[in-house]
């Protein structure tokens, strides 16, 4: 069920690929990967963080684990299309597909980031 949505997602805004491993592995794996990150690096944020001293609590903070969720998420749908296609270079398809991964990776992180922040000691407020 989740191979389809995640297939489904892609494809609706990115195109479809005429590489079946795209949607044999790459998307799955990705997907995944990119909502457990989003939701690993929210828990550091407010769990962790947010917890820990009153002095990370402002959106800048929440900016830069928004950032990085962006470059990690990038990253990795980058890479692990590169690898499972075995090309010898990144193309259009490729950086179209991290590109929207990590705009699915910052939304994902938002979501999560609603949900989370009422667990937070002096990150409650934040982003809002």
């Amino acid at each position: 069920m989740l191979l389809s949505i995640f297939t489904s997602l892609y494809q609706a805004l990115i195109g479809k690929n005429d590489d079946p491993i795209y949607e044999d592995e790459v998307f799955f794996s990705v997907g995944l990967f990119t909502i457990i990150i989003a939701l690993a690096v929210g828990i550091l944020f407010y769990l962790g963080i947010g917890r820990w001293k009153a002095i990370f609590c402002h959106l800048k903070h929440w900016i830069v684990s928004l950032l990085i969720v962006l470059v990690v998420t990038g990253l990795l749908a980058l890479q692990q299309a590169k690898s499972a296609t075995q090309a010898e270079v990144f193309d259009a398809y490729m950086v179209r597909f991290a590109m929207f991964n990590a705009l699915f990776a910052i939304i994902w992180f938002f979501l999560f980031s609603l949900l989370l922040k009422r667990f937070s000691i002096f990150s409650k407020h934040t982003p809002f």
